[in-house]
């Protein structure tokens, strides 16, 4: 008897690890998801931002360069603000798309598993753990017996 709840034990101790392993795994696959995922929305909002920045340029160019005033476009103050922080964004949307290339090489491909042999080792475990169940409830059927 000591032995079969020694083998119920270290099945579920097991099964147990396994489960702890998987949720581990997902947890790291979720985190570098999620990462990766906060990294493209921030590259989307960025390109967003320099191209108003861009529009504003040229919508702030152009008038000057219909008159050919050349030298109120050199005059003007907000253009250099302007082609600054188109710079600056473009700096910001290069270095999220490093780190985005950092984070795809760094994460190694996931192995790919037999969906069919998981499936089969899950029923062999199910199957055993069935049987010591049963076990179990005879065991006590025959010690409930004894005891009448």
């Amino acid at each position: 008897m000591t032995d079969f709840i020694n083998k119920i034990k270290k099945t579920i101790e097991e099964s147990f690890d396994l489960a702890k392993n998987n949720a581990q795994n997902f947890k790291e696959f979720a985190g570098e998801y999620g990462k990766s995922a906060r990294l493209k929305f921030d590259i989307v909002q960025l390109k967003n931002s320099k191209k108003k920045k861009m529009n504003l340029l040229g919508e702030t160019v152009f008038p000057f360069l219909l008159e050919h005033n050349y030298d109120g476009l050199k005059k003007h103050e907000t253009l250099l603000v302007l082609i600054d922080d188109i710079k600056l964004l473009q700096n910001e949307i290069d270095l999220a798309e490093k780190e985005l290339e950092q984070i795809s090489s760094d994460s190694e491909p996931r192995p790919e598993f037999d969906r069919q042999q998981v499936r089969d080792q899950i029923d062999a475990l199910e199957n055993q753990i069935e049987e010591r169940i049963q076990d179990l409830k005879n065991m006590k059927k025959a010690l409930d017996k004894k005891e009448k």
